[in-house]
């Protein structure tokens, strides 16, 4: 940084006062001839303050905007010459209503209604109302005349007003009305007025008309002004005029009451005037946008023209909307005014180097270079007393514990203790180089660091250089910091710090994990030690360093200004901009190394014009008495108080804009259907924030595909691939700036149309044709696996009847034919000889097994009589049984009976008589049941007593050694291709069910 030498001074001073001199021409003029008297032009007023944005033709806004107007969802509403349109702060639309049409494309008045309804007044004569998309046109069916309205407005009591050339009108039911009373006029009303007190005012050219509360005419005010520009109310009340043609301001009725009506206090031309929430006064005039506000009890007027970035040099009117932003159009566009987090001082502009140093003072004020800033927004008082001159004189400032402000730059170092500064004797080899920092311990040590001469010690007067780095002798310290704990905490270059501590300094850098790059600034907060470099923040833990980092991948560079606010928020002024993090971050980042914290990051949309200075001054930022934080950056000096920091509690409204398949838009309506065979689908989407609609951000779901919300940023289109047919709910969410975000949103439910292939009815008859088949495939294998079955019983029946023919033609009739003959032979014999009596004892035992033959044989073709029911013959057998052991035998048949084929009821009855039998002689039961249930698709048939049960051995093993009934109910049950399975119990009896396929039942 280089200072200015006095010759260059001097030299800029002559200059000055050359180029101030008049220039005269070669002849003198006349003594009796008095030179003319220049009037000085009026110093123009600094432009506006509050954050500016601009809309032309080339970002899609129209031009030449008559009226405004903001509905209750916030949609900005702007009648141009070239039709109606609408903006929701990031993109311009020209409006079609769903049914009807603009009946002229110029607009001259717009009205917007707490229904959401819009009035539309066009400059061809007539109005329109807009309805839910559905617009109704009033003309002069209607009872109103062709002359473009001027103005429409709703009084107290809702009722809709309109004022035209042709004179005064008023919505009744479907038609208007004209207003008695002003026909006789010369001109006809030009603005209206509904105030906070219920009086609805109409003024022109003349004069001013009041329509009282429950009066039921107007009544005229005798005065006489121009009261045709507009009518508004600030906030005392007061009723305001700006005068029309008349080039001035009129107060129409001044508050409190009983103090002059009509007064004029002059000015110049304006087209339009408003007061905002603020209470800050607008007016649109030819050079420009003008805001006037009071600060310290004088009203200051900042202007915006053309040339400093307004849209059009001919302004029409102006409108707050329900964020408190100011819109004014203009015949080129659109501009926009909004209020910032931070607070510009309106400071000179800066020649210097980096940026201004800063020192709190008292009562909230602060020093920053040459000046003293008693507040926010107080006028900055130039210090003649302040060593600098505003060209990088100053290079640090530095409040101590007792007050005093000290002041070092170029020129050596002053402090100011009282009223006047006093020149600090600095050493010799110090002369010239600007101070880097500047501390002093509680004892009243004095610590300086100067640029390319070192760090300074003084105490008890004497100064001492003090070099913790070696070769860093002559190498200034950037920061210099004095705990109240004695800590003394020098920064340096390449992550370098030396900590005094009992007298003795510790360096610490790199090897203790010290990652910052050049140390601005060390502070301590809630017992933390926080440093700032270039290259990052970090804390100190006693032993080692720990980086502070952020989500998103943030590492915070370049902070040169570290301050703490009362709530314990961390403010950073970075090369990023300013980032806050909250008490509760800092202490999780401590907790948990390696935490990434929120943060919330101030940049220009904020007010903050320039970055961090990144060598001097430092450090940045600093805290005056009432809380309020100042920072120093490159092209200003800002401040906000965090306890009322501004915030929008304003959720935006969200709507649905359009959906778009394959490159077709459809309207976003609920119950929209789309074609057959979407599988792409773009759903856009809006938030109407216009305060910052670039830092609005969208979450959304669509219901029955995604799990949770996902996070859009601040992306307005959302994108899904592979639908299918059916209905979806698709819901998006919005936040603010200030992340407040909307409750519901917009939600939105369309379908999808199924393809012939996609239909319920196609896939139906897919279900049953792969049902119908599937049966089929069924019963083919049911009908395959019982003829095998049946093949092999048939196989076992042949072999059986065969066994038993062959027994019957041969052993039995062979047996038949030697009994015959043996009886022949023993009738020859007498009757009383003993060997008669032999003979006839062998007879009968040969017709016992002659008898026992036929019986086997008969067992073999048992199956050719089973036609007539194995029930009845299992009855029949337990009957007998029963009988014969004076058991109790029960057979229950349920379910529809059917006819087995013989040989399965062969079979069924062979295993139920076995159970059966098995019961009967070694259950020793008093009840024996037998059931035989018919289902659908099997018969089970059950054996069940209530005797001492089967061994677990039996029930194991399936049998005892030297025993088949247990064995052949298994072997005939699979040859079946059944089921059977024993339960018992000791003492609880036992249970057989067999269960065979209805396959098999055919």
């Amino acid at each position: 940084m280089k200072a200015f030498r006095p010759w260059q001074r001097a030299l800029a001073v002559l200059l000055a006062l050359a180029a101030a001199l008049p220039v005269t021409a070669a002849v003198p003029a006349k003594p009796s001839e008095p030179l003319p008297q220049v009037k000085p032009a009026p110093a123009p007023a600094p432009a506006i303050t509050m954050h500016h944005s601009s809309w032309s033709a080339r970002d899609g806004a129209p031009t030449i905007i008559f009226a405004m107007a903001q509905s209750p969802d916030g949609w900005l509403w702007l009648g141009a010459s070239t039709g109606l349109f609408r903006f929701d702060g990031v993109k311009f639309e020209r409006y079609v209503p769903r049914t009807g049409s603009l009946d002229s494309p110029g607009i001259s008045a717009l009205l917007a209604l707490p229904s959401g309804e819009v009035w539309i007044g066009y400059r061809s004569g007539g109005a329109g109302l807009l309805k839910e998309g559905v617009l109704r046109h009033y003309g002069s069916a209607a009872g109103l005349p062709p002359s473009s309205p001027h103005a429409i407005r709703r009084d107290a009591q809702g009722r809709i007003w309109l004022a035209t050339k042709s004179g005064l009108f008023r919505l009744n039911g479907e038609r208007w009305d004209k207003i008695p009373g002003f026909e006789q006029l010369a001109n006809q009303p030009q603005t209206m007025l509904s105030d906070s007190r219920g009086r609805f005012w109409v003024g022109n050219v003349d004069t001013a008309f009041v329509l009282e509360p429950g009066a039921s005419a107007f009544r005229r005010l005798p005065n006489v002004l121009d009261l045709s520009g507009n009518l508004v109310e600030s906030p005392d009340g007061t009723i305001w005029s700006n005068g029309g043609r008349n080039d001035s301001l009129e107060i129409v009725e001044q508050q409190p009451l009983g103090t002059a009506r009509f007064r004029r206090i002059g000015g110049e031309y304006s087209s339009h005037m408003l007061y905002d929430t603020e209470g800050e006064r607008w007016l649109l005039r030819r050079e420009g946008v003008e805001r006037s506000f009071s600060i310290d009890g004088r009203t200051v007027t900042e202007r915006l023209t053309p040339q400093q970035g307004l849209s059009g040099y001919i302004v029409f009117t102006a409108l707050e909307d329900r964020e408190g932003n100011i819109w004014v159009a203009s015949n080129s566009g659109l501009d926009r005014f909004r209020r910032t987090k931070l607070d510009t001082a309106a400071l000179p502009l800066y020649y210097g180097g980096e940026a201004r140093a800063l020192a709190a003072a008292d009562k909230g004020a602060v020093w920053t270079d040459g000046f003293f800033v008693p507040g926010a927004r107080s006028v900055p008082i130039p210090a003649a007393e302040m060593p600098s001159n505003g060209i990088a004189e100053l290079t640090c400032l530095y409040r101590d514990n007792d007050g005093i402000i000290w002041a070092g730059g170029h020129r050596g170092v002053s402090y100011l203790d009282g009223k006047s500064f006093t020149k600090l004797v600095t050493p010799p080899d110090t002369e010239g180089r600007p101070v880097h920092a500047i501390a002093k311990e509680a004892d009243g040590t004095m610590w300086l660091s100067f640029n390319g001469g070192g760090v300074y010690e003084r105490r008890d007067g004497v100064w001492r250089k003090v070099a913790p780095y070696a070769d860093y002798a002559s190498r200034g310290a950037m920061g210099i910091s004095a705990m109240a704990d004695g800590q003394l905490w020098l920064g340096y270059v390449g992550n370098r710090i030396a900590l005094r501590e009992q007298g003795k300094f510790r360096l610490l850098g790199a090897a203790e994990g010290l990652q910052v790059g050049v140390v601005f600034q060390v502070v301590r907060h809630e017992g933390q030690t926080w440093i700032g470099g270039d290259s990052g923040v970090a804390y100190f833990d006693g032993k080692r360093f720990h980086p502070l980092l952020g989500v998103d991948g943030e590492k915070f560079m370049g902070v040169s200004g570290i301050v703490a606010s009362a709530s314990g928020q961390l403010w950073l002024n970075g090369s990023e901009g300013i980032s806050v993090i909250e008490a509760a971050e800092l202490k999780r980042a401590v907790a948990e190394p390696g935490y990434r914290v929120r943060f919330v990051r101030y940049n220009q949309e904020d007010g903050l014009t320039g970055t961090a200075p990144q060598m001097v001054p430092v450090p940045s930022a600093v805290a005056s008495s009432d809380g309020r934080l100042w920072f120093s950056t490159a092209n200003s000096v800002v401040s906000v108080d965090p306890a009322r920091l501004r915030r929008n509690l304003l959720a935006p409204h969200v709507e649905m804009r359009k959906v778009t398949v394959e490159g077709r838009n459809y309207p976003a309506l609920d119950g929209l259907r789309l074609p057959p065979g979407t599988q792409r689908v773009q759903l856009d989407y809006t938030a109407l924030s216009l305060s910052m609609p670039e830092r609005v951000a969208f979450r959304f779901r669509l219901e029955g595909q995604d799990a949770g919300w996902t996070a859009a940023g601040t992306r307005r289109s959302a994108f899904f691939t592979g639908m299918g047919p059916g209905p979806y709910r698709f819901q998006v969410q919005a936040s603010n700036e200030d992340g407040v975000w909307s409750d519901t949103g917009a939600i939105f439910q369309f379908s999808i149309a199924p393809t012939v292939t996609q239909t319920v009815w196609f896939r139906a008859a897919c279900v049953l044709l792969a049902a119908a088949l599937l049966w089929a495939l069924y019963r083919w294998r049911m009908r395959q696996l019982a003829a095998r079955i049946q093949g092999r019983l048939q196989v076992q029946v042949d072999e059986r009847e065969r066994i038993a023919r062959e027994l019957h033609d041969t052993l039995l009739q062979g047996v038949q034919a030697l009994i015959l003959r043996f009886h022949t032979a023993s009738t020859k014999v007498d009757p009383q000889e003993p060997v008669r009596q032999l003979m006839d004892s062998a007879l009968d035992q040969a017709e016992l097994m002659l008898q026992e033959g036929r019986d086997q044989v008969q067992d073999l073709r048992a199956h050719d009589h089973f036609q007539a029911g194995m029930a009845s013959m299992l009855e029949r057998e337990g009957q007998r049984m029963a009988e014969e052991r004076g058991v109790q035998f029960i057979l229950r048949e349920e379910g529809r009976v059917r006819a087995l084929p013989p040989l399965v009821a062969h079979e069924l009855y062979r295993i139920a008589n076995e159970a059966m039998l098995n019961a009967f002689q070694h259950a020793r039961a008093s009840k024996i049941e037998v059931e035989l249930l018919y289902e659908r698709k099997e018969l089970t048939v059950v054996v069940r007593d209530n005797g001492c049960g089967l061994p677990a051995d039996v029930l194991r093993d399936g049998g005892l050694p030297g025993h088949w009934g247990l064995p052949g109910i298994s072997e005939r049950a699979e040859r079946l291709g059944a089921k059977v399975r024993w339960t018992s119990a000791p003492g609880q009896g036992s249970e057989m069910r067999l269960r065979l396929p209805g396959t098999l039942l055919m």
